[in-house]
């Protein structure tokens, strides 16, 4: 094609010259000569671009199905890229919904499957105290504890399968604390079976991390502790809102309900045992509500009222009946190894019934907690021929106040930040003041027949302890506590006198995650 236009170009400027030259010198003069000829430069300029520009036209068209080829198959290599990615998308969309969820924080290591049907739980706690007596007329010796040491399994199978296995290797003594399955595939009709807190006293079923202050009041020890048995419970939700499971201990629906048969351990008793001494079963039941739940009353939101119940009878059973101390001493203030006159032993057998009701409110950072407890059972000394009915009584009260403003309730205070003093955070603080006493039938001290079942030098019949506490949460899991206890006896030393107070002073760092 290039030669053809360089042979039409050749041509036609032969041509011009050629027509140039036939005419006579004479037709003109040298400056038409110089001008045809500057004419004829113009035309072969014109003639060559206009060349150039067709050799361009050519080479283009001879390039562009190349081109066009090229950019078809880079197109056919991004549809396949972008198909891939999204297979791979939807593998892993799939993929996520059948593995595993891997967590750790401040509830825990766990273990759970996608759909949370299944899960397993590592948790722990440690509480570590400091002891100390002021003005110890009565001798008591100034201690370290180790409290509670406990790392425990909880979780999920099947989705309605609960679980929770809780040793402890505190206190100087290894105990299984809780062993228990909770099934519940209709949460007002579930199914706890195992060892477990009894549904007794508000307070023992508070979490054992979660009081403010580092003992139980007197109420608490004429309640069960845990036992192994068999309890219904349900959970019903304020009507319009929905009920959820909260676990065999509910303290979040509207209103709820217990009731269980166990072994029996009689008051303060069967935590540390696992062996049933007796042909005799208790039954416990415990009714609970927030009257005020999601009612527009905010004051009252967090208002729990309820009350519990037990019976059982032991039959000639020493085991059930177990010694009473001061709360946050720890030292025994009711003996029942040291019987009276005309007795070896002192054994439980009779009827045995509680009567306990309780109420909590927690608004903002303020708190109330109080509770009342009868607990009235047959005592039997002499071998069996001397029966007293004690009738032993114990109430508390005690408020809270978190002074850096964060919710206070009864699952324990949660601070806005944690402890950083670097960055200004100083975690949460909570004062805390409780009054709490307890009473002992005086029958029990009695002489009835020549027969006196306890000694009186040896037990109190009145115990009035006031106690004032401060809590200082480092963060979520950890917390700094301080208790003063003041207690005046009744009671309790020799020729009928009374028992020196107890002054304690005691101190706990607790980590529960």
């Amino acid at each position: 094609m290039r030669t053809n236009n360089v042979l039409l170009l050749t041509a036609a400027i032969n041509g011009l010259l050629a027509v140039s030259g036939i005419q006579p010198a004479t037709a003109s003069t040298a400056k038409e000569k110089d001008e045809k000829i500057e004419l004829l430069e113009r035309r072969l300029l014109l003639l060559e671009q206009r060349l150039e520009a067709a050799e361009r036209n050519n080479a283009e068209h001879s390039k562009a199905p190349v081109a066009n080829d090229k950019l078809q198959a880079l197109d056919q290599k991004v549809k396949i890229l972008e198909r891939k990615h999204e297979v791979d998308k939807e593998i892993a969309i799939e993929n996520a919904k059948t593995a595993p969820v891997f967590e750790a924080g401040p509830k825990g290591v766990s273990f759970s499957s996608a759909d949370g049907s299944n899960s397993v739980r590592l948790r722990s706690s440690i509480q570590a105290d400091g002891r100390f007596f002021v003005d110890n007329e009565s001798k008591a010796k100034d201690r370290f504890d180790l409290r509670q040491a406990r790392i425990w399994l909880e979780g999920r199978f099947w989705k309605y399968f609960d679980y929770k296995l809780m040793p402890d290797f505190g206190s100087n003594q290894t105990l299984l604390a809780d062993a228990y399955v909770d099934v519940h595939y209709f949460p007002y009709a579930s199914l706890n079976i195992g060892k477990q807190k009894t549904p007794i006293s508000l307070e023992r079923l508070q979490g054992d991390s979660d009081g403010n202050f580092m003992e139980r009041a007197y109420p608490t020890y004429l309640a069960s502790n845990r036992d192994i048995g068999v309890k219904l419970h349900g959970s019903f939700a304020r009507p319009g809102d929905k009920v959820q499971y909260a676990g065999p201990i509910d303290f979040k629906n509207f209103f709820t309900y217990e009731v269980g048969v166990f072994n029996g351990g009689g008051d303060n008793g069967a935590d540390n045992t696992d062996k049933e001494n007796d042909d005799n079963k208790e039954v416990a039941a415990r009714l609970w509500s927030h009257p005020f739940q999601n009612s527009g009353i905010a004051v009252l939101d967090g208002l729990g009222v309820g009350v519990a119940g037990s019976w059982e009878v032991p039959n000639n059973n020493k085991t059930t009946v177990k010694n009473l101390k001061t709360p946050l001493g720890q030292n025994t203030l009711v003996d029942y190894t040291k019987v009276g006159t005309g007795t070896t032993e002192v054994v439980a057998d009779g009827e045995h019934y509680r009567i306990y009701p309780q109420a909590y409110w927690f608004y903002g950072p303020y708190g109330l907690l109080g509770e009342y407890v009868l607990s009235s059972q047959q005592l039997t000394g002499d071998g069996g021929n001397t029966h007293i009915q004690q009738d032993n009584t114990a109430w508390q009260i005690q408020a809270s106040y978190v002074v850096t403003g964060e919710n206070n309730t009864f699952q324990s205070v949660k601070p806005r930040s944690p402890f950083d003093p670097f960055n200004g955070q100083w975690g949460a603080l909570q004062l805390a003041a409780r009054w709490s006493e307890l009473s002992i039938d005086e029958d029990t001290f009695k002489p009835i027949n020549g027969v006196q079942l306890l000694n009186p030098a040896n037990s109190i019949r009145e115990a009035s302890s006031w106690a004032i506490g401060a809590n200082w949460f480092l963060n979520q899991n950890t917390r700094l506590m301080a208790d003063y206890e003041n207690t005046h006896f009744t009671g309790g030393a020799k020729n009928g006198g009374d028992r020196p107070a107890e002054n304690v002073f005691s101190t706990r760092l607790q980590l529960v995650f």
